[in-house]
């Protein structure tokens, strides 16, 4: 175990070390997948391979093009409060990010890249929610760990990822991975099937159209901060 206690901290430091606000997320994220390459290999290597994996078994899945409704929702925030899409659009465009959890550091890279892109996205007349499967307390403890300054959604029992088609099972392999590391999907989520979702993110129009968006089986790759502050424009 100290051993992962070790590499835990080394990629906490490579975390802090590729979070750089003058470089672009994808260069943040390369950074970081570099280091992380060096430190756990085997486990980038399977990824490479689940991640193969993932897009044969979505490359048919319907997907929301440009102009297309974007569907509505009903989640919870980590205040416990029902939100509705119709509601968030009442006051103008929205950023709808998926994310796995505060334990992903890429998530970690992408929300603190939204995070200091806020204030232009609420000159905007935007606003931006982080949608993920964890249950209200991990819900939480996202918000609170990355420094989240917009509603984190708890989308329970994937109900509306497994609707968009994002949703995939991670495989034996990563499994024992992550619960060597103390990430234990079946208590955070609530949810014992060891599903996590597709990363991606939709630029949505007041008028409840998609303006642009980014799917990428690859969760080591985001949507670029500049492409949505554009799609706001």
């Amino acid at each position: 175990m100290g051993d992962t206690q070790d590499i835990g901290q080394a990629l906490q430091e490579a975390f802090v070390k590729a979070d750089k606000p003058e470089l672009p997320l994808d260069k943040r994220l390369k950074a970081y997948l570099a280091e992380s390459r060096r430190l756990l290999p085997e486990l980038e290597a399977t990824y490479d391979q689940f991640v193969e994996r993932i897009s044969e078994n979505t490359a048919e899945a319907p997907t929301l093009a440009i102009g297309e409704a974007m569907p509505d929702f009903l989640m919870t925030d980590t205040e416990g409060n029902l939100v509705s899409l119709p509601v968030l659009l009442k006051k103008g465009p929205l950023v709808i990010s998926f994310n796995r959890g505060p334990w992903c550091d890429y998530c970690g890279l992408e929300l603190h890249s939204l995070a200091r892109a806020y204030p232009q996205i609420i000159a905007a007349g935007a606003d931006a929610v982080s949608v993920t499967p964890e249950t209200a307390h991990y819900a939480h403890n996202l918000q609170q760990s990355r420094y989240i300054p917009f509603r984190v959604l708890t989308d329970l029992d994937f109900a509306y990822a497994l609707r968009l088609g994002l949703v995939f099972w991670v495989g034996d392999k990563i499994r024992e991975t992550y619960l060597d590391f103390g990430i234990d999907l079946a208590r955070f989520q609530g949810f014992g099937g060891w599903f996590l979702p597709i990363p991606a993110t939709f630029v949505v129009g007041q008028d409840g159209r998609v303006k642009a968006s980014f799917i990428d089986p690859d969760f080591r790759h985001r949507m670029q901060t500049e492409d949505i502050l554009w799609a706001l424009a």
